[in-house]
C-alpha cells in the first residue's frame, strides 16, 4: 500500500469521525432544547438540597447494584470471544470486558475506546488490534441485541410506556414487541446448519446464532436491570411507576445515548427520563441522576484506569511458529527419550517453543489452566530455563500452570520450583532388558495368548503410513459406538492422519481385522507406548493380550529399553507417597466405582505382563489451585473444552496432524526460517529406526 493510499484512509477515518461527533454533539444539543423549558425554574441549589436530601441507606444501596452491574458487564468479552475463535484466562477476559465497557460507555464511541482499552489489556495474551476491534463490536453487537430482546420481553409485561410514547393501543403494543422478538428468534433458527464462519484477513469470524443470542440477552438483563434499579433508588419511591415500566424508560434512554456514541449517554439519556418521568419535581429528577451518575460511573472507571495501566506487556522472548516451530518440534522429537512426546502432534495442544531454546512444552488450555503434560520435550539441563520462560509466560497472559502426569523422576524439580504434588494413579512400565514370556510371574499371560491363538487369531505388524486404514476405521468406530466416544488430551483417539504416524499391530480373525493396537516410540527408540487399543465386540479370549505381547516383541527387537502400558487412573493411591486425604478419596472411587468406569479392570489387564508400577502426579503451584487443575484435566481428557476455540496466548496451536496446517500466533517476534529436518523426514527417520 502507497504512502498516499495510506493518508487517503487516514483522511476517511478523520472524516467520518468528525462526521460521528457532530452528529453527537447535535443530538446533545436538541436534548438541551426539548429540557429547556422543564430545566428553566431549577435552581442549583435546590438540586444540591434534593442532592443532599438523598438518604445515605439508598446511597449504599445504589452502590451495591452499581456493583451487580459491572460485574454482568464484565462478561461481555467472554461471550464476544466465541465468536473470534479466540480464549484467554477467564480472569483476563473478565478484566478486558470490564475494561473495555467502562470505557467504552464513559468516555463514548465505543468501538474506539473499547477497542483502545482492549488492545491493552490483551496485549500479552496474543490479541491484535484488529481482533480488539472485533471483539469491541461483537461486545456492542451482544449489547445491543440484548437490550432488544429485554426491552422487548418488558413491554410484553406493561407496555403503558410504550403506549404513552407512541399513542398506540397496548395490543398493537404487544404485537409489534412479540413480532420483533419472534422475527430474531426465527432468524438463529433459520441460520442453523448454514455455514457459520467467514475469514477477514487473519480471523475466523463465527456467526452468532441463538445460544449466544440467548447469552446475550441474559447478560443484558443481569447487566441492565441493577443499573435501572441503581436509579430507581436515587428517586422519591412514590413517583416511580412499576419496575417493568421504569426498566423500559432507563434501557430506552441508554440505548439511544449509546447508539450517538454519547459519553454516560447523556443527553438522550436525561431527555427520555425526564419525559417519561413528569410525576417527578425536576430538582428531585436532576439530583437523582447526578448521585447515580457518579455513584455508577466514577469508582468503575477508576478502576477500569487502574486495569489499563497494569496491564502486562507479552514477554520479549521470540517465539516459534508456523512451519518453523513444526520443523523444530519434529527434530527435537527425533532425539528426546519420551514417547508420550507423540501428543504434541494430536491436535489439541498449544506449543512453548523459544526461537533460541533447546526443547519445548506442549500443553492444553481450560479456563484460566494451561496444562503441561508430564515433563519438558528437552534435555534436562534445559528443563529450568524452559519452565522459568514458560512461567512467566502464564503469567503474563494471566494464566496458571498445573502439570498433569508427573513423572516419579522428575519430583524434585517440581518440588524445587514450588511446585505441590498429588497423585493420581500409577502407570505400567515393562523393563524389556528382563523381557520374557517364560516363568511363573506370566503364566496368565502365556494362556491368554494360546486361547487366542487356538481360536485363529493371526497377527500382523504395520510402519508407520503403511497401515491397512480403512478396516481400523471401521473397528474405530464401532469401538467408539460402543463407549458413546472417546477421550484423548493425555491419550490418542482414532483420527488416520495422528495414528499413521505411528507403528500398528493387527489381530485377523477368518481375514477380518478384529482389533489393533498403535504405538508411540520415542525419537531415540528407547522407549515404546501403548496408544490406541481398539477392537471389535466378542473378539476371541486373549485377543488384546497376544496384540501387546506382539507390540513388546517388536519393542524389544527394535532394540528399545522399555515398554510403556499407560497409566491406571486412581491405582495404588492408597500406597503412594503422600498419602493425602485426596488419595484415599480417590482410592474410594477406585473400589466402590469399577462397575461403573471398570478402574480395576484396566489396572488386572495390566497387571496381567508383570510390569513395574510408577506413580504419576498432579502438580500444581498451591493446594488451593488442586480442584481446577483437576476439572481442567478431567474437561480436556473428556473433549469438553473445544480445542478450535482455544487459540490463545503467544503460543501455537498445533492442528491435527491430518490438516497439515497450525493455527498462526499473533506474534511480531516469530521466527519463520529454519535449517532443521521437515517433519516427514523426522517421522520417516523414527519409522526406519522402528522397523
Amino acid at each position: 500500500m502507497t504512502g498516499h493510499q495510506h493518508l487517503a484512509m487516514d483522511a476517511n477515518a478523520a472524516l467520518r469521525l468528525s462526521g460521528k461527533t457532530a452528529v453527537m454533539v447535535l443530538a446533545v444539543l436538541v436534548c438541551v432544547w426539548l429540557l429547556n423549558d422543564k430545566l428553566a425554574d431549577v435552581r442549583a441549589e435546590d438540586v444540591w438540597a434534593a442532592m443532599a436530601a438523598i438518604p445515605v441507606a439508598a446511597c449504599i444501596l445504589a452502590f451495591f447494584f452499581g456493583l451487580l452491574s459491572h460485574l454482568a458487564l464484565a462478561g461481555y468479552d467472554l461471550l464476544a470471544l466465541t465468536r473470534i475463535g479466540r480464549r484467554v484466562p477467564w480472569p483476563r477476559a473478565l478484566a478486558g470486558g470490564f475494561s473495555g465497557t467502562v470505557m467504552s460507555q464513559v468516555l463514548g464511541f465505543g468501538l474506539i475506546t473499547g477497542s483502545l482499552a482492549r488492545a491493552r489489556i490483551y496485549r500479552a495474551n496474543g490479541i491484535a488490534p484488529t481482533e480488539a476491534v472485533a471483539l469491541s463490536g461483537f461486545v456492542a453487537a451482544g449489547f445491543f441485541l440484548g437490550l432488544g430482546m429485554l426491552l422487548a420481553i418488558l413491554v410484553l409485561v406493561d407496555p403503558s410506556a410504550a403506549v404513552a410514547a407512541t399513542g398506540l393501543a397496548p395490543g398493537a403494543v404487544r404485537s409489534v414487541a412479540l413480532i420483533g422478538l419472534l422475527t430474531v428468534v426465527a432468524a438463529s433458527l433459520l441460520t442453523r446448519g448454514k455455514p457459520r464462519t467467514f475469514e477477514i484477513g487473519r480471523m475466523t469470524i463465527r456467526v452468532p446464532d441463538g445460544r449466544w443470542l440467548a447469552m446475550a440477552t441474559v447478560l443484558a438483563a443481569a447487566d441492565l436491570l441493577p443499573a435501572a434499579l441503581c436509579l430507581a433508588v436515587m428517586l422519591p419511591e412514590h413517583a416511580i411507576p412499576s419496575l417493568a415500566v421504569f426498566v423500559s424508560i432507563y434501557i430506552t434512554g441508554v440505548a439511544l445515548g449509546h447508539m450517538i456514541g454519547s459519553p454516560g449517554a447523556a443527553g438522550p439519556f436525561e431527555g427520555i427520563v425526564f419525559l417519561a418521568l413528569p410525576a417527578i419535581a425536576a430538582e428531585e429528577l436532576a439530583a437523582g441522576i447526578l448521585v447515580y451518575r457518579l455513584l455508577y460511573y466514577l469508582p468503575p472507571f477508576a478502576m477500569a484506569l487502574w486495569m489499563i495501566a497494569r496491564a502486562p506487556r507479552a514477554p520479549g522472548v521470540a517465539l516459534l511458529s508456523g512451519d518453523a516451530l513444526r520443523n523444530r518440534v519434529d527434530w527435537i522429537m527425533d532425539q528426546c527419550p519420551q514417547a508420550e512426546a507423540e501428543l504434541a502432534h494430536l491436535g489439541d495442544k498449544h506449543v512453548y517453543c523459544p526461537a533460541e531454546g533447546e526443547g519445548f512444552v506442549f500443553y492444553g488450555i481450560s479456563g484460566r489452566v494451561w496444562l503441561i503434560i508430564g515433563e519438558p520435550v528437552a534435555p534436562q539441563r534445559a528443563w529450568d530455563d524452559l519452565i522459568g520462560g514458560f512461567e512467566v509466560e502464564a503469567r503474563a497472559a494471566g494464566a496458571v500452570l498445573a502439570i498433569y502426569k508427573a513423572n516419579d523422576g522428575a519430583l524434585a524439580f517440581w518440588q524445587g520450583r514450588g511446585y505441590r504434588l498429588q497423585p493420581l494413579g500409577q502407570e505400567a512400565v515393562i523393563d524389556l532388558d528382563n523381557w520374557s514370556l517364560e516363568g511363573s510371574a506370566r503364566r496368565e499371560l502365556r494362556r491368554k495368548c494360546r486361547s487366542a491363538k487356538k481360536a485363529g487369531l493371526s497377527l500382523s505388524r504395520h510402519h508407520p503410513d503403511a497401515h491397512p486404514v480403512a478396516a481400523m476405521a471401521g473397528v474405530a468406530e464401532t469401538w467408539r459406538s460402543m463407549k458413546n466416544g472417546e477421550q484423548s488430551f493425555s491419550m490418542g483417539h482414532w483420527q488416520p492422519g495422528f495414528n499413521g504416524r505411528h507403528m500398528a499391530v493387527c489381530a485377523w480373525h477368518e481375514d477380518k481385522l478384529i482389533a489393533f493396537a498403535t504405538i508411540w516410540t520415542s525419537g531415540d527408540g528407547t522407549e515404546w507406548m501403548l496408544d490406541l487399543m481398539r477392537q471389535l465386540p466378542e473378539v476371541p479370549n486373549g485377543t488384546m493380550h497376544a496384540l501387546l505381547v506382539e507390540a513388546i516383541e517388536m519393542a524389544r527387537e527394535a532394540g528399545a529399553r522399555r515398554f510403556n502400558l499407560c497409566m491406571a487412573p486412581l491405582s495404588g493411591l492408597e500406597e503412594a507417597d503422600p498419602v493425602t486425604s485426596l488419595s484415599l478419596a480417590g482410592h474410594r472411587i477406585f473400589k466402590d466405582m469399577n462397575h461403573r468406569h471398570g478402574l480395576q479392570g484396566m489396572q488386572r489387564f495390566k497387571d496381567i505382563f508383570r510390569p513395574e508400577w510408577l506413580t504419576r502426579h498432579i502438580a500444581v503451584p498451591n493446594m488451593l489451585l488442586l480442584p481446577e487443575a483437576l476439572l481442567a484435566s478431567y474437561l480436556l481428557v473428556h473433549r469438553r473444552s473445544v480445542p478450535g476455540e482455544s487459540a490463545s496466548a503467544r503460543t501455537p496451536w498445533m492442528r491435527p496432524a491430518d490438516s497439515g496446517i497450525m493455527q498462526e500466533p499473533m506474534d511480531p517476534n516469530e521466527t519463520a526460517e529454519t535449517n532443521e529436518p521437515v517433519e516427514g523426514e523426522a517421522a520417516k527417520k523414527r519409522g526406519e529406526r522402528a522397523a
